[in-house]
């Protein structure tokens, strides 16, 4: 059996330790796992009938690891028979930041969030605000405005995407973040930045494990359940002495868990897909 881990080609280099705990977790399930750069694929209807291909590999596979954000490609393999982990909906719905905050909305606490329409000359919201493109994602394309040139400044380097506009917490450079396999809580961590504010790994942040506290895990639980996820991160910032919902990470990434020793997430994630797919 094959397994597909579908990347932006232009992250395969980088990913590379994470995708060689993938080969090395499928050798040992007797599966052969490869890497497929979402540029490569051919797909589209044929005769009524939806269809894909990819230059480098023969055949089509039993199952998809998504590591792109990519919703509408993640539905055209469902759409074709072949599970997709995470699933074409929690793709759609996480890797568009509006989409997430209407999906969490009335079930956590968050910050204000304006979405901005096309041509805004300025905030909504009072300065500071932290803009951020609606698509964006791993501390990317997210900005700081204290004044009304800065912000459109911001809205300038995310365009063409669209953008919304949020308050600054009172404990920038910090978050927390609950990585969540199925319902199951794998790992919740701090992460903290003393130079920026934003507080993402990949970006020079550091992090030690936390406790949230139950009920910010029983969210994390229930949007995970609620979006049937596979291995998501489910991230809130610190706000006012509590933890406020801030996004969730479709395709996670997993440094923090191996830097800390936490076991084999890869692992972990092969056998939950496998027993998923026996169910």
């Amino acid at each position: 059996m094959r397994i597909w881990l579908v990347y932006d080609r232009e992250n395969i280099q980088r990913n590379q330790f994470f995708i060689n705990r993938w080969l090395d977790a499928g050798r040992e399930r007797g599966l052969s796992a490869s890497v497929v750069a979402r540029e490569e694929l051919a797909w589209g209807v044929r005769e009524g009938q939806l269809y894909l291909s990819a230059e480098t590999q023969d055949g089509l596979p039993f199952c998809v690891v998504m590591r792109a954000a990519a919703p509408l490609l993640s539905a055209h393999f469902e759409g074709m028979g072949i599970p997709v982990f995470n699933n074409a909906r929690l793709s759609n719905i996480c890797n568009d930041k509006r989409l997430t905050h209407q999906f969490a909305a009335g079930r956590a606490p968050m910050m204000e969030t304006a979405f901005i329409n096309p041509g805004e000359t300025q905030s909504p919201l009072p300065y500071p605000v932290v803009v951020k493109a609606a698509r964006g994602n791993g501390g990317r394309q997210v900005y700081l405005a204290e004044d009304n040139a800065s912000f459109l400044m911001a809205l300038e380097k995310i365009a063409p995407d669209d953008a919304l506009v949020q308050g600054l917490c009172d404990t920038p450079g910090r978050d927390v973040r609950i990585y969540m396999l199925g319902d199951a809580v794998v790992k919740s961590m701090m992460r903290f930045s003393k130079t920026d504010f934003r507080s993402n790994m990949g970006l020079g942040a550091d992090t030690f494990p936390w406790d949230p506290g139950k009920e910010t895990l029983a969210l994390a639980r229930n949007f995970a359940r609620r979006l049937d996820a596979g291995l998501i991160g489910v991230d809130f910032l610190l706000h006012r002495g509590q933890l406020v919902f801030n996004e969730i990470e479709d395709a996670v990434g997993t440094r923090m868990l191996y830097a800390l020793g936490e076991g084999d997430i890869v692992r972990d994630y092969l056998a939950f897909i496998l027993r998923k797919l026996d169910a």
